[in-house]
């Protein structure tokens, strides 16, 4: 995968809303950026932890939810059980429906995810995502070096810095010693895909690289684990968010601005990639803390 490719897409998340639940992301360093999208660290903050972090949630809604949202990435979580002291690490595929988290207070979770850039997974490791998409696997059964080496390290460290970088080292000798899958025509598709910002017709993006539709398919599902039309779909509602996230625009002027044909096309694929409205969103991002999104 090409580092600019990573430049021109960076997918958001919705979380760390919630006032009982601490989230913090951190970039990659420039050698997994083409790989990595972002580190992240979840963890239930409890007696005088949350006292102590009670200021940075002054802006959030009592209402305020959690959500997984589409981005075209995927994901290998370390799960740590607090209260049964249990472990799993799994690894989600793409998926294209959003869903809310829920916390349960009598069963905390600490989570410390890897959330890799569109078609990382397997360019790093060669296994196709088609049968990994809207669903998940033991990480071992795909990737039993990473399981075999650092999981313990990772679940015993509780420092997030430390995590990223026992993972960054692993992973970097990784690349060192494994040859790694890479294709120019993911690459150029993807380039025009993020350029467009999710616009690009799938014919055009066909004929621009000579290829047939139903080859462009057969790529993607591979790469990605979803068809291009789906995946350009994703994007350009990220692109959406992107503009929620910074003030841009009003809901007409995003219906024009992101090739919709009417505003009620725009928010009727809105809902079905966020979960609610395009209002609820708009009041959802707007309360977010940016303590934890850094």
């Amino acid at each position: 995968m090409q580092l600019q490719i990573h430049t021109l897409f960076q997918p958001k998340q919705a979380n760390g809303r919630v006032a009982s639940n601490k989230y913090i992301e951190t970039t990659p360093s420039p050698i997994l950026a083409p790989y990595v999208s972002c580190f992240w660290f979840s963890e239930p903050i409890i007696g005088s932890q949350e006292q102590g972090s009670a200021k940075s949630f002054e802006s959030l809604h009592e209402d305020s939810i959690d959500r997984v949202l589409p981005d075209g990435c995927s994901d290998i979580i370390f799960e740590h059980d607090l209260k049964k002291n249990e472990f799993r690490t799994l690894l989600y595929g793409f998926i294209d429906e959003p869903f809310t988290i829920t916390y349960d207070q009598h069963r905390p979770v600490r989570k410390f995810g890897i959330r890799f850039f569109p078609g990382g997974i397997y360019s790093l490791l060669g296994i196709p995502q088609t049968d990994f998409s809207n669903s998940y696997i033991d990480l071992d059964l795909v990737w039993a070096s990473m399981t075999n080496e650092i999981e313990n390290r990772i679940f015993e460290e509780p420092s997030f810095k430390k995590k990223v970088k026992i993972m960054e080292e692993f992973m970097i000798s990784f690349l060192i010693n494994k040859p790694k899958v890479d294709d120019i025509l993911i690459n150029n598709l993807l380039h025009n895909i993020f350029v467009t910002k999710g616009k690009a017709k799938i014919q055009e993006l066909s004929e621009l690289e000579v290829i047939s539709t139903r080859q462009m398919n057969r790529i993607f599902y591979r790469w990605i684990g979803t068809s291009p039309k789906r995946f350009c779909e994703i994007v350009r509602f990220q692109a959406v968010i992107n503009d929620i996230t910074n003030s841009l625009g009003k809901d007409h002027v995003l219906a024009y601005d992101h090739g919709y044909f009417d505003q009620a096309h725009m928010i009727h694929d809105f809902k079905r990639f966020y979960g609610d409205s395009l209002s609820v969103a708009i009041r959802e991002f707007g309360s977010m803390s940016d303590f934890y999104n850094q």
